[in-house]
């Protein structure tokens, strides 16, 4: 047992050795003395040779635990000094560095030359390869308690992969675990089937993540274990930086979204995730193909960025001198082609919506739409359900998926429900009740002034109906002013002929029997940013007149103050102070609002509203700017932070005078005025339909590159 003795002095020796340096350079040194090709551990190891036969499984598992904790002192060593000379990234540099020199020295090995070629770490074309998983089904199923000839081969095959575990068994036998984009399997580097001096070369260069291609044999081991015996490995990418610490580092959710393509090479779960979007997509496209739809291409950057009420995306085209903005839908210009004759289109692509980031919504995000001539909202309720229960059924094995641990049933037909009754019956009004709108958004903690009824209708159902809607359902029945692009229902012109489709709680699609007459749309859309106007211009004139009086009451408060009691210099100089900032908001509010009322005066004598004649009088008790000074522009934008209502009520109005979202599409109304046959349309989302499929938590977790926060320069 002498071996034993040695080895337990060789790791008090190499625990000593490796607490002493301070700096990289010299920890190097002690690396390579005790862990290098030629170091100490490697020259204790050599001696099994001496060991006897019946002591070699005692002593060759003593000798693992020696090398395990000498490789555990010096990443402990690794970590001190980078503690101590600039944190983790002076340790990853010094990794990197190690890795470099691995790189040179594969790079520059002569075998490796004059097979490869220069640069050889970094491959070339490397034809004929087999897919891992095809290659795992070349091994035919083991019977139980049947015993694997390790000598029978099962065919030869070529793998490109990337390494993801490393095991040495000895100097002449490495087992390798690689994996490429759908599953992973064992390699065997072992010096019966593979060049001794490729071997010993790989054994000295090869690190984790590196990717390599393998020529060998399909064999089982004498465990049972699926492997590829390689004859022939080459090194086709070199990985230089080592991979995030498996047990903390992948699972940050900043890491696996920042940099996604390591969350891909750590996860099989994630890419499955992100192979599962991809079959969604393309088989959403296959079954609107089979249903006869045409897909078509429309305008990313758009003047008037209509068929939605959302805030855009707003950028500048240089060449043409003017303001453009990302669409927030496709639903103008696929009606547009519904006109043209195109009777069946739709496209399937990025909207990008300048609003809010949460659990289901990302500024960027994939939907597609569909428009349907001759049809309606029965026809887009038969192709919503159908579709989605077919990706269900064929991506997941069942019409039945789980969410949160809680099933979903997709199967068709789907139950309709009725906007009103949900809203009545778990939120306790009713839609044209605006007081009990506005007491119910009190007891839910919000704050209903400056919201218009649709909002506060909206932010009712979603905050007291949407939490019921769990297995997939259709709800239908919307209050008309929800939907001014969409036909009232033919048994009652108060409600939209609509649906909104939702499962798990999430709304996925939403369909209209489209509005095809063109003098109703324009009143509508007219009304729609009339009634927004009136209301707003209304909030702004109380707001003109309270602050005026706000800042009167304070200068008689103080004005009375003095009149009753002496104050001292000090205390007339705080509040001359204070009465100069109010002056200063009171002024720098009167130019947000006079700016505000300036543009919706210019909106409504440009004629991008319809008629002004519905507004003739709305401007004549309100001054007007055409100008926003810049101490004005800096106030608004503060004004984003502030608590007050009646500051968030300004903001509001003025980003609302500022959407152009509202303003009224001429040519839309042209091209309908042409004549639009009657149709049926519908916009689903690709991403919550992933999340659902995929049992993911977040919209972030099926879109490859979702928005993040730019990192802060570490200084």
């Amino acid at each position: 047992m002498g071996l034993i003795e040695d080895l337990d002095a060789l790791l008090s020796e190499a625990t000593a050795a490796f607490a002493a340096p301070k700096d990289p350079k010299a920890l190097e040194d002690v690396r390579i003395a005790y862990l290098g090709k030629k170091g100490k551990l490697k020259a204790a190891m050599a001696q099994m040779g001496t060991v006897s036969k019946e002591d070699r499984p005692k002593v060759g598992q003593h000798a693992n635990e020696v090398g395990a904790k000498i490789e555990a002192a010096f990443a402990e060593a690794q970590a001190r000094i980078a503690g101590a000379s600039g944190g983790a990234g002076a340790g990853i540099e010094m990794l990197k560095q190690e890795r470099l020199a691995k790189l040179k020295r594969y790079n520059e090995d002569p075998q490796i030359v004059a097979k490869y070629g220069k640069d050889a770490a970094w491959g070339g074309k490397f034809e004929n390869v087999t897919p891992i998983a095809e290659a795992l089904k070349k091994f035919p199923p083991l019977k139980e308690g049947e015993q694997p000839k390790s000598e029978t081969a099962f065919g030869k095959v070529r793998i490109a992969a990337r390494m993801t575990l490393r095991r040495d068994q000895s100097k002449k036998l490495i087992f390798l675990t690689v994996q490429d984009q759908d599953a992973s399997m064992q390699v065997a580097l072992w010096n019966q089937k593979l060049n001794e001096q490729t071997l010993a070369l790989l054994r000295d260069t090869l690190d984790l993540w590196d990717i390599v291609g393998f020529d060998g044999e399909l064999a089982y081991t004498q465990k049972g274990e699926p492997t590829l015996w390689a004859t022939e490995a080459r090194i086709l990418s070199k990985c230089i930086l080592p991979p995030p610490d498996k047990h903390h580092g992948i699972h940050d959710k900043e890491i696996r979204y920042r940099q996604r393509y390591l969350d891909l090479i750590a996860s099989p779960e994630s890419r499955r995730t992100f192979i599962l979007r991809s079959k969604a997509v393309a088989r959403t496209r296959r079954y609107l193909d089979e249903k006869g739809f045409l897909e078509v291409e429309t305008p990313v950057l758009q003047t008037i960025p209509g068929g939605a009420a959302a805030r855009p995306f707003k950028t500048h085209l240089n060449a043409l001198g003017i303001d453009m903005y990302l669409r927030i839908a496709t639903e103008i210009p696929l009606k547009k082609l519904l006109v043209g004759g195109l009777e069946k289109v739709y496209e399937l692509g990025r909207l990008f919506r300048n609003e809010g980031v949460d659990y289901s919504h990302n500024p960027e995000f994939t939907t597609f739409e569909a428009y349907q001539a001759y049809g309606n909202l029965d026809d887009m309720m038969a192709l919503t359900e159908g579709l989605v229960s077919t990706l269900a059924q064929e991506l997941t094995g069942s019409t039945t998926i789980t969410w949160r641990g809680k099933p979903v049933k997709f199967a068709a037909p789907w139950p309709r429900l009725d906007y009103c009754e949900l809203l009545k019956k778990h939120a306790g009004v009713a839609y044209d009740d605006e007081a009990g709108l506005d007491r119910k958004l009190k007891e839910l903690g919000e704050d209903p002034s400056g919201m218009t009824h649709v909002d506060k209708i909206d932010a009712v159902f979603g905050s007291c109906a949407e939490e019921h809607l769990w297995d997939a359902c259709f709800v239908i029945n919307q209050p008309v002013e929800m939907s001014p692009l969409c036909k009232a229902h033919p048994q009652n012109p108060k409600l939209a002929h609509r649906f909104e489709a939702f499962a798990a709680k999430l709304e996925i699609a939403n369909a209209y029997s489209e509005l095809n007459d063109p003098i109703e749309q324009e009143n509508r859309l007219t009304d729609q940013f009339g009634k927004y106007m009136n209301d707003d211009l209304d909030l702004l004139s109380e707001y003109q007149d309270q602050i005026d009086k706000d800042l009167a009451d304070l200068e008689n408060r103080v004005n009375s103050l003095k009149a009753s009691s002496p104050i001292t210099d000090a205390e007339t100089s705080s509040v001359a102070k204070v009465l100069a900032q109010l002056k200063e908001e009171n002024s720098l509010v009167k130019n947000l609002v006079r700016y505000g009322v300036h543009i919706a005066h210019n909106l409504v004598q440009s004629g991008k509203l319809g008629s002004n004649q519905k507004f003739a009088d709305a401007f004549k008790n309100f001054a007007r700017t055409s100008e926003i000074s810049d101490r004005s522009r800096k106030f608004l934008v503060d004004l984003r932070s502030s608590n007050q209502s009646r500051h968030k009520d300004l903001l509001k109005i003025f980003e609302r005078f500022s959407d152009p979202s509202l303003l009224i599409d001429r040519d839309f109304l042209c091209a309908l005025e042409h004549g639009m046959p009657p149709a049926g349309g519908m916009g689903m989302g690709i991403d919550r339909i992933t999340m659902l499929l995929a049992g993911a938590d977040s919209i972030r977790d099926v879109i490859l590159f979702p928005l993040m926060r730019p990192e802060e320069k570490q200084p």
